[in-house]
């Protein structure tokens, strides 16, 4: 299993490098932030990651909620939900009819996400910038710099990364489904941390 992981892994940074190629997002004085988010969606869209609703609207300015994010980073991740598993979530607040369901179980199970002390990791919620952080380093392999000191450990290390490019946000905002874009596409060109 470690090694298919290490391989997939490969394929997503190879992948990422072409992409980035493919899809140059940088941004000069003339760029507006809603170019830098359609161009960083465009770029999702082709790769799968990011789906419309039934007539493909992306919806960039409505709020990002957590379960739909967690979707987005296990699509990024190219992680297999498996919907046989009969592993339960440990959150209170999520039960087996929730559309989300699958991909909270399988974040759960690459440890991408804990949920809160109260056993719940309220689905339906917000993700804010510092959460989005939180879980797309987590995926990236950062988990071990980033577990002291919350929030800012995560804003630090990301910052470091370059993963908040374009992205000048306050750490409790919630996120849009366009700024996830932008996090997102930048977390295509970070490096995996072994």
């Amino acid at each position: 299993m470690t090694r298919m992981k290490h391989h997939w892994k490969n394929f997503i940074l190879l992948f990422a490098v072409i992409i980035t190629l493919l899809f140059p997002l940088n941004a000069s004085s003339e760029e507006t932030m809603d170019e830098i988010i359609n161009k960083s969606a465009d770029a999702l869209v082709k790769l799968r990651l990011m789906i419309g609703d039934e007539k493909g609207n992306l919806k960039l300015n409505d709020k990002l909620k957590r379960c739909e994010f967690v979707a987005l980073i296990n699509r990024m991740m190219m992680y297999e939900t498996n919907e046989n598993s009969n592993d339960d979530i440990p959150f209170t607040d999520v039960n087996k009819n929730h559309w989300a369901y699958n991909s909270i179980k399988t974040a759960v199970q690459y440890g991408l996400i804990s949920g809160y002390t109260d056993n719940t990791f309220r689905p339906d919620n917000t993700v804010t910038f510092a959460e989005a952080q939180t879980v797309i380093l987590r995926a990236l392999g950062y988990k071990d710099q980033i577990s002291n000191n919350w929030p800012d450990n995560v804003i630090k290390k990301s910052s470091e990364l370059k993963l908040d490019k374009n992205l000048k946000l306050d750490k409790n905002k919630p996120l849009t489904r366009g700024e996830a874009a932008v996090l997102i596409y930048n977390a295509l060109t970070v490096k995996f941390h072994k």
